[in-house]
């Protein structure tokens, strides 16, 4: 029961990052020319790939049935973890912050990896940014609440969906010169943010085919984090 417990808190917060996107501040090109070195600083990123259907057909059943529907996926986000660690892949955190690098090399900045701490669990931008010294240009703080694969429903497909939350703040003064959310796969109108469509060849058509097939999963997840990378070297070109 404490992990159903848990599971909710962190369900809530997910659904609050999920709805509420950061209010979006467009990136003024004047600034390209005097921000050239980024400091990327320690994501808040999940640990674990998460599997969630937004309609559940548990949650018909009032809130036993919520309670059911939030532990089923708990147990399908801990088989689809087990799957995808079997086959060597790393967590979450770790490949997430790899192909979102590679995805945003392309913007032409020099990127520098710039470690803080964040408290455990948190969902959010940072409260407080470090003091300039000199060496960076401007702070790219990251945060996202879910990466892994979601389903609308019973009888839809799951696809890799990836949030990711952006703030770009420059070092001399914290002035925060850019601020979006970036979202592939989302639902509804993706609230506000810059919305990818996924690839359809990563389909998988219940959760006993996307388990089976972790290998294929995975490259669908790899695809997906490296595209919302490459998307927002594209707002900041």
């Amino acid at each position: 029961m404490a992990a159903i417990h848990n599971w909710l808190i962190a369900l809530a917060a997910l659904a609050t990052t999920a709805c509420a996107a950061p209010q979006h501040r467009p990136y003024d090109p004047a600034q390209r020319e005097r921000i050239q070195r980024l400091a990327v600083l320690t994501p808040a990123l999940p640990e674990e790939y998460d599997v969630r259907m937004v309609v559940h057909p548990g949650e018909s059943l009032g809130v036993v049935g919520m309670l059911l529907a939030q532990g089923d996926m708990l147990v399908k986000s801990d088989d689809f973890n087990d799957a995808v660690r079997s086959q060597g892949f790393g967590n979450c955190r770790t490949s997430f912050r790899q192909h979102l690098e590679a995805g945003l090399s392309a913007s032409g900045y020099e990127l520098v990896p710039w470690k803080v701490w964040r408290p455990h669990g948190q969902l959010g931008f940072m409260d407080r940014y470090p003091t300039g010294d000199g060496s960076v240009d401007a702070y790219l703080d990251l945060y996202s609440g879910l990466v892994g694969y979601t389903a609308a429903g019973a009888n839809t497909p799951y696809r890799p969906t990836v949030y990711l939350n952006v703030r770009l703040v420059r070092a001399s003064d914290h002035r925060v010169l850019y601020q979006d959310r970036i979202a592939y796969n989302p639902f509804g109108d993706g609230g506000g943010a810059i919305t990818l469509t996924a690839e359809r060849g990563y389909e998988f058509r219940g959760f006993e085919q996307l388990v089976a097939r972790p290998d294929h999963a995975m490259e669908g997840l790899q695809v997906a984090m490296r595209a919302t990378g490459e998307a927002l070297a594209m707002q900041l070109r």
